[in-house]
């Protein structure tokens, strides 16, 4: 009876444990124990591109980005301050914004941005927008880090 009781609680601390080493909380090694905070956060970052070091900032990012639209060179403005995957869908933006007349609005409001929270991998800045029927509000542009540590817009 103590044998079966006792293969009984070691086939239960093995799934426990095996339970453990499948979510990567604790070494796939005999003892399986479990890892240190420190161990988990270098196994398994929080946030990515944390321990990136900044090779641009979102300030430089804004100004290249502010360049960019100035020069009405909307393909520019998308490949150095967007992600790859939105570059075709951001100048088509840019061009209905300028087909609609507003490009010079929106240069207006984006050129003075404040820093509202910054973060290791993320960024949000204030700029007071304006409405087409004049009125003023404030809008957020996010930023976020990437693997080569420049801080590309994430949304306006």
């Amino acid at each position: 009876m103590v044998v079966v009781a006792g293969i009984f609680l070691y086939m239960r601390w093995f799934g426990i444990r095996q339970e453990r080493v499948l979510t990567g909380a604790a070494s796939p090694n005999w003892p399986y124990r479990d890892f240190t905070i420190a161990e988990l956060e270098k196994n398994a970052p929080q946030y990515l591109n944390v321990d990136v070091a900044t090779t641009q900032t979102p300030e430089q990012t804004h100004a290249k980005f502010m360049e960019a639209l100035r020069k009405e060179d909307f393909r520019a403005a998308a490949e150095c301050c967007f992600k790859r995957g939105q570059w075709d869908e951001m100048e088509k933006n840019f061009k209905m914004v300028k087909d609609k007349g507003l490009l010079d609005l929106m240069v207006g409001d984006l050129s003075v941005i404040k820093p509202n929270l910054v973060l290791d991998t993320m960024a949000s800045y204030n700029y007071t927008g304006t409405k087409v029927d004049g009125s003023k509000s404030t809008g957020f542009m996010e930023f976020e880090k990437d693997s080569r540590g420049v801080w590309l817009i994430k949304s306006l």
